[in-house]
């Protein structure tokens, strides 16, 4: 029993802190690197490059976290939609993750390859699939009393990113898109797509971890403290 716990406590931790870690690393390392422009070039630029594999290591703890979440929300909800489809969801992201650090990006004007490709694929793993997973398991959090107050919150996650990710596709669009009115934002908007998922993720988990032993009756915000 004790080691079951220990587990799943690793995986609570896991989802919890890694993909806040994952954002934070990104942030440090693009700061490190005077050509790097966080504004205009996505995360996935700092894998290229002779410092490419901290980025590279940086998805590989991004995909850990996401399959820990999967865990995480499979143990907690055991059945349905939040307890078997979301978690398949996270699973799938999991894998864009994982072969987004596995295949780095292409350069800019540079002829397209076969890894640059194959992480543009990967990017269709996880960035659609970003909303989606929030509206999976708000159902589940209106439906249940221990849950209920995070169903708001978990509801208004889900439509930013979603509105944020139609303005990414509509008006500023992958490095490789076609004209767009505002290109020089990529950076940033993929962050503000990004933050506010992770920190959705991280008070779920949290929650998660303490649901045997409180009724979860406080907001996201003060289970968070």
């Amino acid at each position: 029993m004790s080691d079951q716990r220990a587990a799943g406590s690793f995986f609570h931790w896991v989802a919890m802190l890694g993909p806040l870690f994952f954002f934070a690393i990104a942030t440090v390392e693009g700061s490190l690197r005077p050509e790097y422009d966080a504004v205009a070039e996505p995360i996935s630029a700092l894998a290229r490059g002779p410092r490419g594999w901290v980025q590279m290591t940086n998805f590989g703890l991004l995909g850990v976290s996401f399959f820990s979440f999967a865990v995480v929300l499979r143990k907690t909800f055991e059945r349905g939609v939040a307890g078997a489809v979301a978690p398949a969801v996270f699973t799938l992201m999991t894998c864009g993750v994982l072969l987004a650090g596995a295949f780095v990006m292409d350069a800019p004007g540079a002829p397209p390859t076969l890894a640059g490709r194959i992480h543009g694929i990967a990017g269709f793993l996880v960035f659609p699939w970003i909303p989606i997973a929030a509206f999976l398991v708000a159902p589940r959090f209106r439906r249940d009393p221990r849950w209920r107050s995070y169903f708001t919150y978990t509801l208004v996650t889900g439509f930013y990113c979603l509105a944020t990710l139609v303005f990414f596709l509509l008006f500023v669009g992958p490095p490789d898109a076609g004209p767009r009115a505002f290109p020089g934002i990529v950076g940033l908007v993929q962050r503000l797509i990004l933050l506010p998922f992770f920190t959705w993720i991280a008070l779920v988990a949290r929650a998660a971890f303490h649901a045997p032993r409180n009724a979860l009756s406080n907001s996201p915000l003060a289970a968070a403290r």
